[in-house]
């Protein structure tokens, strides 16, 4: 069962991290680092931090029956059983972060993460005072780990340095002086001065250069640390060359074509009505004359046949309507959610970039966070952090419909000169004019911020 074993003060403390990251907010990643390579015990070493809304608190809580009682107020039996699983818990921890990082920079390709892990594994091991050493059930457990003193020029104290508690020795009989040796003689004090003497004049003009050194030439000194430095400079270089690349390659892929010229299309050409025929003027009927019926043996006379009536104009086709061009999307428009994108599951509204201020700001430049999404017409798309100093942090993000909620998931935005941003989660309801945002941040701290996006 895990209790709360103390409460700090963040404005008495200094916080202590590594490009940009602090120690103490890594707490989940940091023990199961230690749990996979050491074991539950060293992972439980560490107590696990919980920031207060208005950041000014600290609590820690640990795994135990309790209570937490201070290093100092045990007995001394028990005060020397504790500092020595201390001591042996701080070598290992220590051992393995030296480790990581000398991997770390023994690979090709530097590893960013492994080194940066290896780090924040020695900074956990700082704490301000010999207060913060806890016992919990006969168990060790450090609180205000990550943190230095508040006051300036305060150094931290390292749990590495605590070492096993030694009881005073006790005293001892005085011993009986010696009576001092007579000098001796012969030639043998004279002789070695003047032996010192000639050697350093012997050094001497080896290094004015009138004499040979007497040092062969492979025991020169070469000094590596201008040259380590160096390249590891490059591979940062080449490291945040390959991140700008990606980058630009994401967002060649996020760009849509310029579309082509729409073709004017002729207008229907309508068909001329068919000329009609000027009836002429009927005839004036004739006097039928009289019918004489034949004599016998003779043939009938044969009648006048009708002629066809003309026919009728055929009518002329209707024009079929245009239909009216969609409007372009205007620049800081609000999101709306139309009213039938969720039954038909059409992303399309969202293709583009959006912004919202978040209300949030990074450490430890102290620089307000914005929101910033650009998708394509199926929901896929990235998250992007530009910071004051032009540095732009990138991560895949993706939207999707959960019901009638809209749902935006962002990874994790990697900087190109290390550190990330942690993921964002932001959740959209309602329809048209009475959308409503709400965003989170996922990395441990859970912080919620209202989110209006507007169209960049």
């Amino acid at each position: 069962m895990s209790i709360r074993i103390a409460t700090s003060r963040r404005g008495r403390m200094r916080a202590l991290g590594s490009q940009g990251i602090f120690a103490t907010d890594c707490h989940e990643q940091l023990a199961s680092l230690l749990q996979q390579h050491l074991g539950p015990e060293h992972a439980a070493l560490l107590a696990e931090p919980q920031h207060g809304a208005d950041g000014q608190d600290v609590d820690w809580y640990a795994e135990g029956p309790g209570p937490a009682v201070p290093l100092a107020d045990l007995p001394e039996d028990e005060a020397r059983i504790l500092r020595a699983k201390i001591a042996a818990l701080a070598t290992d921890i220590l051992e393995l972060s030296r480790r990581m990082t000398a991997e770390a920079q023994a690979q090709p390709a530097p590893g960013q993460s492994q080194a940066l892990s290896g780090q924040l594994l020695a900074l956990a091991l700082q704490h301000p005072s010999d207060e913060d050493i806890l016992s919990v059930g006969g168990r060790p457990v450090l609180v205000n780990w990550g943190f230095a003193p508040g006051s300036p020029g305060a150094v931290p104290q390292d749990l590495s340095r605590l070492g096993a508690w030694a009881p005073t020795p006790p005293s001892q009989q005085p011993v009986a002086a010696v009576p001092p040796m007579p000098p001796g003689g012969g030639c043998l004090p004279w002789l070695l001065p003047l032996l010192l003497l000639l050697l350093l004049a012997w050094l001497l003009a080896s290094v004015a250069g009138l004499l040979p050194s007497p040092l062969p030439a492979g025991c020169t000194h070469v000094d590596r640390s201008a040259l380590d430095a160096e390249m590891r400079k490059q591979a940062e270089h080449e490291e945040a060359l390959r991140l700008l690349w990606q980058q630009l390659q994401e967002r060649a892929a996020l760009c849509k074509p310029a579309p082509p010229p729409e073709e004017k299309k002729p207008e229907p050409v309508l068909p001329e009505p068919e000329a009609v025929p000027e009836r002429e003027p009927e005839p004036e009927p004739e006097q039928k004359p009289e019918v004489i019926e034949p004599f016998l043996g003779e043939s009938p006379l044969e009648e006048p046949k009708e002629q066809p009536a003309p026919e009728k104009p055929k009518p002329e086709p209707k024009p079929e309507p245009r239909e009216k061009p969609k409007p372009a999307p205007a620049k800081n428009e609000d999101l709306n959610i139309p009213e039938d994108a969720a039954k038909k599951n059409d992303l399309s509204f969202l293709e583009g970039c959006w912004t919202s201020e978040t209300g949030l700001f990074s450490h430890p430049s102290n620089e307000p966070i914005v929101a910033e999404y650009c998708f394509d017409k199926n929901g896929k798309g990235r998250r992007f952090v530009r910071e004051r100093n032009g540095q732009v942090c990138s991560g895949s993000a993706r939207a999707r419909f959960q019901g009638n909620r809209l749902q935006f998931d962002a990874n994790p935005a990697n900087c190109p000169r290390g550190g990330k941003y942690v993921p964002q989660k932001v959740d959209c309801t309602g329809s048209e004019n009475t959308t409503q945002c709400k965003g989170k941040e996922l990395g441990g701290t859970n912080r919620t911020w209202d989110a209006r996006f507007k169209r960049k």
